[in-house]
């Protein structure tokens, strides 16, 4: 898939709506996503979603306040953790997305159920120039609502593309396939969570070696 990468001076909302999401029922093909919880001192004030990694952790935005069990903050400012979280069923599948494929991001509610947007996947990826985030989110037209922060963005065959961070206002920039769009809502690709990944991984290996000496 052949990405174009553009800066925009809309505000990133990571609160409200930006459309009307379909409720979740029971549909087995958007699989691992659960919701998270802050914790102590404020515990359950705050919530989100996240969606399971491997088999030993889970990955979620950094936003949510609180959040236990953190074990690692992205290297490079963008907005991902990773939680610990031992798997509770069959752990998905990852993978980059595909130009113009239909994607379904699916997440918690301030209504207390698990929602779903539907959309389709854009080729251009956006950087926000009133933030000292560098990273490049991609992008989708599908809505999201407060609560699926964090939660995974689904692929047409179930796979995870990447996890829902917040929704762009102040009107769409006016480049390629976002100029029509009614919405964007940006979500931190699986590239950019697998590299960070690799980053963590290498630091546990040297604390393990350093722990043997």
């Amino acid at each position: 898939m052949k990405t174009h990468l553009v800066w925009v001076f809309a505000p990133l909302l990571l609160v409200g709506c930006n459309g009307i999401p379909r409720p979740l029922c029971g549909d087995d093909a958007w699989r691992g996503h659960f919701t998270v919880n802050s914790g102590f001192p404020l515990p359950y004030l705050f919530q989100g979603s996240a969606v399971q990694w491997n088999q030993d952790y889970a990955v979620t935005v950094g936003h949510i306040p609180l959040l236990p069990d953190v074990a690692y903050h992205c290297s490079s400012g963008c907005d991902m953790v990773f939680i610990r979280h031992p798997a509770e069923g069959p752990v998905p599948l990852w993978r980059d997305s595909v130009l113009g494929e239909p994607v379904t991001a699916v997440g918690f509610s301030p209504i207390l159920m698990d929602l779903k947007g539907e959309g389709i996947a854009k080729s251009m990826r956006v950087r926000l120039s009133n933030s000292s985030d560098p990273t490049a989110y991609a992008v989708h037209d599908g809505p999201i609502v407060q609560g699926m922060s964090g939660g995974p963005v689904y692929g047409r065959d179930g796979a995870v593309l990447g996890i829902t961070v917040g929704m762009l206002f102040g009107g769409a920039p006016a480049f390629g396939d976002l100029k029509s769009s009614e919405r964007l809502s940006l979500y931190l690709p699986y590239d950019v969570i697998r590299k960070e990944w690799e980053t963590y991984s290498r630091s546990l290996k040297a604390r393990l070696v350093t722990a043997r000496h």
